[in-house]
């Protein structure tokens, strides 16, 4: 019985041994990789204090998010953009837009327009129409899509507001339109005489002079000629 108890106390020596020896390996490896971390701690931390080293300023930095989400905490707004358009009556006007896909996988929108109406609920004498119904969009990537209405039939003074539609399932995201129909006056242009034309330059001294007036006479004929 005492030799089986030698054996074992022998054995729980040896297990011992083997554990330490590790252990002092394992720290004779470490120390220098230690003492070389903390020494560099060390040097930065006096760098620091003595204001040779710039420090890293956390309260600035911000992280972009994809604004394929809506911002966290928030409701998603009614109008992810908004257009104002000024026209005169009768003219026909063309109004682009861009709709692009930042999210990180291929959408597919359907686009529409609602009623065109003014601010007393009456619909506008024509429709707005769009140049596309449907944008595939990969990754990153845009489409221009355009809304035309002939202002034919509507009256300089006026105002309308209507919503272009985006849908990809489930929801509508609006983009918000509003048209000013008003008179700011056409532009007005008035030709010259063509004797200002004739002007020309000289010197400082002189300036300008305009060529003389020619005479007219008769010729044989009686036919009206210019005279030099």
């Amino acid at each position: 019985m005492e030799k089986n108890n030698n054996g074992v106390s022998e054995m729980q020596r040896t297990l011992t041994d083997s554990l330490q020896r590790m252990t002092d390996l394992s720290m004779e490896t470490m120390k220098p990789l230690v003492e070389n971390m903390f020494g560099s701690l060390s040097q930065m931390n006096k760098r620091m204090v003595d204001g040779k080293m710039p420090t890293l300023n956390l309260s600035n930095m911000t992280f972009k998010t994809n604004s394929c989400y809506p911002p966290e905490q928030t409701c998603p707004p009614h109008c992810i953009a908004a257009i104002t358009k000024h026209a005169i009556a009768g003219e026909r006007i063309v109004v682009p837009f861009i709709v692009k896909n930042e999210c990180f996988l291929t959408k597919t929108y359907r686009i529409g327009v609602r009623e065109l109406k003014d601010i007393d609920g009456k619909l506008a004498p024509s429709e707005p129409t769009l140049s596309k119904s449907v944008v595939t969009l990969e990754p990153g990537r845009s489409e221009r899509v355009s809304l035309s209405i002939d202002l034919v039939r509507y009256s300089n003074g006026t105002e309308y507001m209507t919503e272009i539609v985006l849908r990809e399932n489930e929801f509508n995201q609006n983009i918000c339109f509003r048209l000013i129909v008003n008179f700011y006056g056409e532009i007005t242009a008035i030709p010259f005489s063509e004797s200002k034309y004739k002007t020309k330059w000289q010197g400082w001294q002189s300036h300008f002079y305009c060529e003389p007036k020619k005479k007219k006479g008769l010729n044989a004929t009686g036919s009206v000629i210019a005279i030099k």
